[in-house]
């Protein structure tokens, strides 16, 4: 779920950005982290990444995406900032715990490429950037209460997300076998929970 919300959004940017000047303004590239979140979760299920898994939350939140999206593409704001600035905020906090955690130190960074920044990047100044390309962006008083309200509905699908995956049928199925590797997974979803809370604070 976490891999498809993140390149769900980043291929929105990707499409949309080039006739939607504002998306263009807080586009970067370098926040993009589907790819490294897929690495992670083929790392901790070690290759056999169920496919069958049927989730009613992650289509309610694709389907949300798209609808807004299709409405007005500076909607798109609204998830890109909420996903991006929750790692960005929270990840430098929570990579070292979840290295402890789950006892990565010997295969650091594996497990947790999508909070491992490269070597030079600065999440201060990469916060300090965005609020200041948020903040020049011409939005009509419509375009700005619509990103608020994404950003609040956000908020609920994510919760909803990590509540399907604790106690979803699916989940209890896939958890009698593969007890250690779900339970992993649904950690990973409670630390993004905890960024998300950092970067609302």
């Amino acid at each position: 779920a976490v891999v498809s919300t993140q390149s769900t959004g980043e291929e929105k940017m990707d499409d949309l950005r080039d006739d939607c000047p504002p998306l263009q303004q807080v586009y970067f590239p370098s926040l993009f982290r589907a790819e490294e979140f897929e690495e992670d979760v083929e790392f901790f299920f070690e290759g056999d990444v169920p496919e069958d898994i049927k989730s009613p939350a992650l289509e309610e939140y694709r389907k949300q995406l798209e609808n807004d999206v299709t409405r007005d593409p500076v909607l798109l704001i609204g998830y890109m900032q909420t996903m991006q600035m929750a790692l960005v905020s929270g990840g430098a906090m929570l990579r070292p715990m979840i290295v402890r955690v789950l006892g990565l130190k010997d295969r650091y960074p594996l497990g947790v490429k999508a909070l491992d920044w490269p070597e030079g990047f600065s999440t201060t100044a990469a916060k300090k950037l965005y609020t200041e390309r948020l903040d020049a962006l011409e939005l009509t008083p419509k375009q700005q209460n619509g990103i608020i309200t994404a950003k609040r509905g956000v908020f609920s699908l994510n919760n909803k997300l990590i509540r399907e995956v604790i106690y979803s049928t699916e989940s209890r199925d896939v958890l009698l076998s593969m007890c250690k590797k779900v339970s992993i997974v649904c950690l990973i979803f409670m630390f993004l929970a905890i960024a998300y809370l950092f970067y609302l604070s």
